[in-house]
This record gives C-alpha cells, structure tokens and sequence, in this order.
C-alpha cells in the first residue's frame, strides 16, 4: 500500500502545472488620439494662462486618466486637476473629477468624432462642461471650458490650443 502512495505522489509531482495564458491586452481605447502630453497657451478667468494635459491608459487598460495642469505665464501654477475616464458603451464615457479646488464631480461624457464633450458636476451644485476638440489632423487640442448659469446658459472661463511637444 506504500508503494501505490509513493507511486501516486510520484506521478502527481511529475504532471505538469497548467499553462496560463498571458493577461489580454486591453482594446484600443476610442479615446487613442488624446492620449499623450499636451501643452500651450490660452486664458483661463481672463489671464493669460499655460496649460498641460496628459492623457494616459491606466490600471490595466481599464481606464484614461486625464491630468490638468494649469500655470500662469511665469509658471506659478493656478489649479490642477485628474479625470479617470470609462467607456460606458460606443461614444458613451462615465468619469469621477478630483481637483485642487477640493472639488469631486461626476462625468458624463460624449464622442462626437474629433471632440470629446465632458458634461461634469451637479444641478444641485455647479454645473460645467469641457470640450476637447483634436483638430490639424490630430496635431493640436482646443480645449474649452464653461460654467452654466444660474439663467442656463454657459459661460466660458477656459480657452487653450495645445499642441503635443516635438520629439
């Protein structure tokens, strides 16, 4: 009987471990085009204004984070913000915004081919929207942000053509 054990044991030891097949990698995000570090100039609450973006998959391919950045002409920064981006279905995105400002909003975002329409905050608290809008054949990022009214109508307080940086 201690030779079946030993012989058995044996042959479990020898049976190889199963194969695991490496992660699969993530599908290619729709928002693809963004992604990359933006940079340039513009206003934002009338000043003239530095602006950087990045936008970057994240935790496994899952998400696109987006990285605002906005600095005065000297470089001091002014606000600074991060957006983690989730394709809900086809055009449709769902986020969560954190900022300097200690501010959290909801997303709801569109694509709408070369712009993206991110409808962020509440009707309860504030209310904004954000266009980023690739246009030059994908070479530059118009960035445009707005505030809505008390009467429903927007008011812009953000405007910034960004370019990727040469390489």
């Amino acid at each position: 009987m201690l030779k079946l054990i030993v012989v058995l044991m044996l042959l479990v030891m020898n049976v190889p471990a199963p194969q695991q097949s490496p992660p699969a990698k993530p599908a290619v995000s729709p928002l693809a085009r963004w992604e990359g570090n933006w940079t340039g100039e513009g206003k934002f609450f009338g000043q003239s204004a530095m602006q950087r973006l990045q936008w970057e998959r994240v935790l496994d391919g899952k998400f696109t984070r987006l990285t605002v950045r906005v600095e005065t002409a000297s470089g001091q920064p002014m606000f600074e913000g991060h957006a983690y981006y989730r394709q809900v279905e086809g055009a449709q995105f769902e986020a969560r915004w954190f900022d300097s400002q200690s501010h959290i909003y909801p997303i709801r975002a569109q694509l709408d081919g070369d712009a993206l329409t991110a409808f962020w905050g509440e009707p309860s608290k504030e209310e904004g929207k954000s266009v980023y809008k690739l246009f030059d054949a994908g070479k530059q990022l118009e960035v445009v942000d707005a505030v809505r009214t008390k009467d429903g109508s927007w008011r812009e307080f953000g405007r910034f053509v960004l370019k990727r940086p040469a390489i």
